[in-house]
């Protein structure tokens, strides 16, 4: 896997155990100041976010899979995208930077 896409996969994990993390905590402290009905839901509400956040990071694997092979098999085309980009961010930025 070239390094970029083990970068991404890197970054997408980090951020589904911040989410991960997140809801933890919430459940917790909405177990401690809800009354049943507002609990029950917040849980409900955990619950469906935890199994959005697992789906999304296996669908992150597969399109950080398929990023690695699609730049192995066009190493020029990627390169050619790449150079783009830094060049429309170039841009942007000294766009952002003129005084209006």
């Amino acid at each position: 896997m070239p390094e970029a896409a083990k970068l991404l996969l890197n970054e997408l994990s980090q951020d589904y155990d911040d989410v991960a993390r997140g809801l933890a905590r919430m459940t917790k402290h909405i177990g401690a100041h809800g009354d049943e009905a507002i609990a029950e839901a917040a849980h409900e509400f955990v619950r469906s976010a935890s199994k959005l956040a697992d789906k999304i990071k296996a669908q992150s694997a597969t399109i950080s899979k398929k990023a690695g092979e699609e730049i192995r098999e066009h190493p020029i085309a990627t390169a050619a995208i790449a150079a783009a980009a830094v060049g429309l961010l170039g841009y942007a930025v000294t766009q952002a930077q003129r005084p209006k």
